[in-house]
């Protein structure tokens, strides 16, 4: 469990607070991320059976990862095609593969929190967890309505991707302990 979460960890690093991110390194840590959840789900299987249906979206989302690694890697990001009537449509097409992307981990998320919640029982508890999920999607939805209807205040999309931020460590702290309570409950049995 402990390479899930750091694979989450990584994934949800950011060196920056503006809603579209086309680094090399937010495309690399979301790979080594993905990489480290499905290794770690690799271990879980043993315990939880159900956990295929989580690891076929994080196989997905490696594949996700290593287009766009390679893409901003060469400088072919699909958030830098110049658009002009014959590219319109290849960059929005970019536009979406980009943000569905980084929308996929609180996907990934909830499927990990199922697995957890059917398969562990009453052991583990991801009631908050499933909150701070929800919590996380709705404000990445905001954000980016924020960040695509309100161009010309582009403090509010920063504003939210801060609040997105916040959410996540609260999110990793809040894993890691119930993680951490869930071993103990076990040691106990």
């Amino acid at each position: 469990m402990n390479k899930v979460l750091f694979g989450i960890f990584l994934v949800f690093f950011k060196t920056n607070t503006s809603f579209l991110d086309i680094g090399i390194v937010y495309s690399l840590t979301n790979l080594i991320g993905y990489i480290m959840i499905f290794f770690g789900l690799k271990e879980l299987e043993r315990r939880y059976e159900v956990i295929t249906r989580a690891q076929s979206v994080v196989i997905l989302m490696i594949l996700h990862s290593v287009t766009l690694f390679l893409l901003n890697a060469t400088g072919n990001s699909p958030l830098e095609i110049p658009i002009d009537s014959y590219t319109a449509i290849l960059a929005a097409a970019g536009l979406v593969f980009v943000v569905g992307g980084m929308f996929m981990i609180f996907v990934v998320i909830s499927q990990l929190l199922r697995v957890f919640e059917h398969g562990a029982g009453a052991q583990f508890y991801v009631r908050r967890l499933n909150v701070i999920c929800a919590a996380m999607m709705t404000v990445f939805v905001l954000a980016g309505l924020s960040y695509f209807l309100f161009q010309m205040t582009p403090g509010v999309a920063q504003v939210w991707m801060a609040v997105l931020l916040l959410l996540k460590v609260v999110f990793i702290a809040s894993f890691y302990s119930e993680m951490i309570r869930h071993k103990e409950r076990l040691a106990e049995q």
